[in-house]
């Protein structure tokens, strides 16, 4: 009775209207991440660099990690031309995808093996539009949120969608890259990226409702206004809105509960599986995976399992709040890891390849969720797009550390020793959580 129960609260919760936009809003953001990320790894170690310079390729992401330094301006400001003809969001996501199908086209022409430095260009700039794209439609998330209880699955569809996104890019390219070559494949990715633009102009603008903290930092931005002195117009502007955007709504965050700690669970709570995800593709190649196994298994099942996570994960943070939903799923995801290195030992074996990957896919979508629904939950809502994106720089720069290190961990203790050790990762994240919620409790009791 129970089970039936939650099984029918789980399908009307995914069912309530406005719920499915957001699964197009995560396929658009899905379809390039990994492209300059997983994917382009396997393409590198194909091509015979170490795994060192592939963990150190992590740190090209930096425009994706700073994305919060141009973010007010995509708050603030409209695109030219396309932002009057479609909205400011709207004219900005289009604008970011011109800039990907760039950015993705001249990866296609690059050789890794005689023309590193340019592709460490094309790989940079990829980045720096996929991070003006994933700003410039944050603000869709959170639009028409009534319930904080429906930002677990809101986060569960936005990750179903992003999956969704990332399974026809990652599958669509290695299947390609095996018969065609891999600079074929990254020019029809290049080409599918206007697919989603379709997705963009069905979009409507979203519209943020002003909270209690925006007409503080409206008193905040007008002394600033009164202060600042400069000849050049544009000039003050541009410290205007960053002071505005970035600056006063950092100020009330940190100063707000639980703000320093939560920084330092943004950057430490997934910093283990961001490791393995790292390392991953290089694992399977040194396994003597081929292209087509991993495409079929970890592409093609893995996603399966993943979208799976993600849908449970939304309907757990609805049921024991954001907070309780990470810790349990962190802690599941921590130990599911434990498999690689059972792999490792085993070595190239199909049937431990799926348990695995089934495994490992399973709980980081209900961690990924969890972490999503989150964050949702602490942003300002006046400001979503910088504070999103302020936020999601510490999470990518703690990430970034973490993953450019994993190959030199590989390089020195070999695969079985670095999975043993990466689940210990989590431990620090976990604990900040745990005394976090319980902190909440205490203050609940005493009300």
């Amino acid at each position: 009775m129970k089970f039936a129960f939650v099984f029918r609260d789980f399908v009307k919760t995914y069912l309530r209207p406005g719920i499915s936009n957001r699964f197009f809003v995560g396929f658009t953001c899905g379809i390039p991440f990994l492209l300059r990320l997983t994917v382009l790894d396997l393409w590198l170690k194909e091509s015979g660099l170490s795994n060192t310079i592939i963990g150190f390729f992590a740190l090209l992401q930096w425009p994706y990690t700073l994305k919060f330094l141009w973010a007010p301006f995509i708050e603030k400001m409209d695109f030219p031309i396309l932002s009057k003809i479609f909205g400011r969001r709207r004219g900005w996501a289009i604008a970011s995808q011109i800039m990907l199908f760039i950015g993705l086209l001249g990866i296609s022409t690059i050789d890794p093996k005689t023309n590193l430095p340019g592709l460490i260009f094309f790989v940079s700039f990829t980045a720096f539009a996929d991070s003006c794209q994933d700003a410039s439609i944050y603000a869709y998330q959170l639009d028409k949120v009534v319930s904080t209880k429906m930002l677990g699955p809101i986060a569960g569809i936005f990750i179903f969608g992003y999956k969704t996104g990332m399974f026809f890019s990652k599958s669509t390219t290695l299947y390609l890259a095996h018969y065609f070559g891999w600079n074929f494949a990254y020019t029809s990715m290049a080409f599918a990226i206007f697919f989603c633009t379709f997705f963009i102009l069905f979009m409507d603008e979203p519209e943020i409702k002003r909270t209690n903290d925006f007409k503080r930092i409206e008193k905040m931005t007008e002394t600033y206004q009164k202060k600042e002195k400069t000849r050049w117009e544009f000039v003050r502007i541009i410290k205007t809105t960053i002071f505005e955007c970035l600056v006063c709504s950092f100020r009330i965050f940190i100063k707000g509960k639980n703000g320093v700690q939560t920084i330092l669970l943004i950057m430490l709570y997934r910093a283990g599986d961001r490791m393995i995800q790292k390392m991953s593709k290089p694992f399977y190649v040194d396994m003597g995976f081929s292209k087509l196994e991993i495409a079929n298994v970890v592409q093609v099942f893995g996603t399966i399992a993943v979208l799976l996570g993600g849908i449970i994960g939304g309907y757990v943070v609805k049921r024991l709040g954001a907070k309780k939903a990470m810790l349990w799923c962190g802690i599941f995801h921590a130990f599911g890891c434990f498999a690689y290195a059972l792999l490792s030992y085993v070595g190239h074996n199909i049937n431990m390849l799926y348990c695995t990957v089934f495994i490992e896919n399973i709980t980081i979508g209900t961690v990924s969720t969890a972490f999503l629904a989150f964050v949702y939950g602490i942003c300002n809502k006046n400001y979503a797009t910088t504070q999103y994106a302020t936020l999601w720089a510490f999470f990518e720069f703690g990430s970034s550390i973490f993953k450019s290190f994993s190959g030199i961990i590989v390089d020195a203790c070999g695969w079985t020793n670095f999975f043993l050790l990466t689940p210990f990762v989590f431990v620090p994240g976990l604990i900040i959580l745990f005394r976090m919620i319980k902190n909440d409790n205490t203050l609940s009791g005493r009300h």
